[in-house]
């Protein structure tokens, strides 16, 4: 019996950046501990031929399944995500259009905190002054923590300030948190199952993203995290997203990243364990289920 084939899509600048996110090495070699046969090209070697897509000359319609490591290169990454689209969703571990439409701090807002998005400083400015109290200010583009500034509401120079530096880029708005100085939690997931969960635990009360300083923790999920996850992951299928990692605190959402979500190494880690297995049948479901067709 033929072993499954997975290719994984890894550019210099697509990996984790100061979070030292692992994901380059630990997850082929989870695949590579399974038996399936792993290859590894750069997200620009996809390109067309009248016969379909290749990389690096080979037919994409060759693998079981495609799983990109980030975004990519910024430069033609619009043009790349086009030709990926053109692949069946079941090839993918992430449906392509949803590297452009849910991934980011945007996405299902109905589960997070109060909060307003604007690329104009003084949408923003209005909220904080019509609601006093606590606040964080962040890119919604950003990742790892860069950019997230704690507020009072009477710091709106600080709004100012820090959209300057991203002209045209979109904020969120949104009202602090106090728990999160007890920590958020990172559940990573695969085809709707929970594959583990630490905890990120801030050292200055804010930012508990590991690639500024937050400490991870030995942590089980809450009847509240619990259902919150299930109830995003359960969302996450229906538009055909395998991999994600869900951020949340308490009840509350703070992040669904898709594009490059880190947590395998650090659940490795942290519990001792291999978490590869659990990973890799999760990823088998995902393209025997009926609803991966």
């Amino acid at each position: 019996m033929l072993r499954p084939q997975i290719l994984f899509l890894i550019s210099p600048d697509s990996q984790g950046g100061p979070a030292g996110n692992d994901n380059g090495e630990t997850l082929p070699k989870a695949f590579r501990d399974a038996g399936w046969r792993v290859s590894e090209d750069r997200h620009n070697s996809i390109h067309r031929r009248p016969s379909g897509l290749a990389s690096n000359g080979r037919a994409l319609d060759s693998y079981d399944l495609i799983w990109p490591v980030g975004f990519g290169p910024r430069q033609g990454f619009f043009d790349w995500l086009q030709l990926m689209s053109e692949l069946p969703a079941r090839k993918v571990i992430n449906a392509p259009a949803a590297l452009a439409l849910k991934h980011g701090k945007a996405a299902w807002g109905e589960y997070s905190a109060r909060h307003y998005i604007a690329a104009d400083a003084q949408t923003l400015i209005d909220a904080m002054r019509a609601e006093p109290g606590q606040w964080v200010l962040k890119p919604l583009a950003g990742s790892f923590g860069e950019g997230v500034k704690h507020l009072q509401s009477n710091e709106t120079e600080t709004v100012t300030t820090e959209m300057r530096k991203r002209p045209g880029d979109y904020f969120m708005l949104q009202r602090f948190l106090p728990a999160i100085a007890r920590g958020e939690t990172r559940t990573l997931v695969v085809a709707g199952r929970t594959i583990g969960s630490y905890l990120r635990v801030p050292t200055d009360q804010l930012h508990a993203n590991l690639a500024q300083q937050g400490e991870s923790q030995v942590t089980v999920l809450g009847q509240a995290e619990s259902t919150l996850v299930e109830r995003v992951a359960a969302d996450l299928l229906t538009q055909h997203i395998g991999f994600a990692a869900i951020d949340t605190v308490g009840d509350t959402l703070m992040e669904v990243n898709i594009a490059n979500p880190g947590g395998l190494g650090t659940l490795n880690r942290l519990y001792d364990q291999d978490f590869g297995p659990a990973l890799v049948r999760a990823t088998e479901a995902f393209l025997s289920e009926p609803w991966a067709s």
